[in-house]
C-alpha cells in the first residue's frame, strides 16, 4: 500500500470521476485507474463504481478513506517534526475548545505563539466535550480544552484536569415559584442544555444521577452558544451556567430578565481539561502551544475569566 493510491482515492472520493481526480493530481487517467486497480487488487476487494455519471467509492472504500486520512495526518506531521529539527518555527495547530475554556489565557497564548512562530497556521474551532473527544480520538484536532461534569473515561487521548469551576443556575424572571428548592422540586422544572442530556459527562445526568433520578422530563438541547444566551432568557427552563457567567447574570438579575436558583443539594462542579492523543506524537508546535496555556491558566486564575472581557468584572 502506498501514499499515491491513498491520494488518487481521496480525490476519486472528492471529485466524484477519475478524469477530474487525475486533473486535481496532475496525473494521466490511466496513471490513477492503475494505481486504484493495484490498490483493489492488494486489498482483494472492489473500492470504486463505476457508471456513465462517474465514479464513486464502494462502502469499504469509505472504511479505508477514514482510516488513511488518518495515515495523511500523521504524515504532515512528520514533515512538520522535520522543518522543526532544521529550526522551522511553523506547522498546523487545531484546537477545539467548549465555551468556557474560551479564556483570556488562551487568546493571550494564541497572540505569543503566532509572534514567536511567524510560520504557524492556528485554527480554533468551538465544539461540545462530546466532539472533541471524537477529534482527539480520529485525530482530526491536535488539543482539546474543554469542560465536563467527570474525569474523562477513555484511553483514547492523555488529559490533565486544569482546575474547576462552580455551577450557576438562572430561569427567566418570569418565573413565579420559589427561588430555592430540593433537587425533586427542580427536577419536575423544564431544562434547557449545552450538552445532550443523556450524556453522562454532562451536567443533567450527573446531577440527577447523583440522587437516583431520571432525566427530567423536558430538556431541551441547544448546542449554539449565541442562541443559548437569548433562549436563556425567554424561555421559562432551568439554564446551566459555570461560574464564568456570573458578571453576565448577575447585570441582567439586576435589570429583571433573570432569576438566579438555589439548590439545597450541593451542584457538581465543571472540570476544566487539557487533552491531546499522546504526548509522545505531539509536534513542536503543540508542545509550545500547550506549556503556555497551562503556564497561563495555572499562575492566574484571572487569566481563566472569558475572552474578550475586561478582568476587573470577574474579580
Amino acid at each position: 500500500m502506498k501514499l499515491r493510491q491513498l491520494e488518487a482515492l481521496r480525490a476519486i472520493a472528492e471529485a466524484k470521476s477519475l478524469h477530474e481526480a487525475a486533473r486535481r493530481l496532475f496525473l494521466t487517467q490511466p496513471a490513477i485507474s492503475r494505481s486504484i486497480r493495484e490498490l483493489e487488487i492488494e486489498l482483494g476487494l472492489p473500492l470504486l463504481t463505476r457508471s456513465a455519471r462517474g465514479a464513486s467509492l464502494t462502502p469499504f472504500a469509505h472504511q479505508v478513506l477514514k482510516r488513511s486520512q488518518v495515515v495523511q495526518r500523521e504524515v504532515g506531521r512528520i514533515l512538520e517534526d522535520a522543518a522543526a529539527a532544521r529550526g522551522e518555527l511553523a506547522g498546523q495547530l487545531r484546537i477545539a475548545v467548549t465555551p468556557p475554556a474560551s479564556t483570556r489565557a488562551l487568546a493571550d497564548t494564541l497572540l505569543e505563539l503566532v509572534a514567536a512562530r511567524p510560520g504557524v497556521r492556528p485554527e480554533v474551532i468551538e465544539w461540545r466535550a462530546e466532539n472533541i473527544a471524537d477529534g482527539l480520538d480520529d485525530g482530526t484536532i491536535d488539543v482539546g480544552v474543554f469542560t465536563q461534569y467527570r474525569e474523562p473515561r477513555t484511553t483514547a487521548f492523555e488529559w490533565v484536569r486544569l482546575y474547576e469551576l462552580d455551577v450557576v443556575l438562572s430561569i427567566p424572571a418570569s418565573w413565579r415559584g420559589k427561588r430555592t428548592m430540593n433537587v425533586t422540586e427542580i427536577h419536575a422544572l423544564p431544562w434547557i442544555v449545552l450538552d445532550a442530556p443523556e450524556d453522562d459527562a454532562g451536567f443533567v445526568a450527573t446531577f440527577f444521577g447523583r440522587y437516583g433520578l431520571p432525566l427530567p422530563k423536558q430538556t431541551l438541547r441547544c448546542s449554539s452558544m449565541n442562541l443559548y444566551l437569548d433562549l436563556a432568557m425567554r424561555m421559562e427552563a432551568v439554564a446551566v451556567w459555570t461560574s464564568l457567567a456570573r458578571p453576565y447574570l448577575a447585570e441582567r438579575e439586576r435589570a429583571g430578565s433573570v432569576i438566579l436558583l438555589d439548590v439545597d443539594e450541593p451542584l457538581p462542579r465543571s472540570g476544566v481539561y487539557l487533552a491531546y492523543s499522546s504526548e509522545d506524537l505531539l509536534t513542536a508546535t503543540a508542545q509550545d502551544f500547550i506549556q503556555r496555556l497551562s503556564g497561563k491558566l495555572m499562575a492566574d486564575e484571572r487569566s481563566r475569566s472569558p475572552a474578550g472581557l475586561i478582568y476587573d468584572e470577574f474579580v
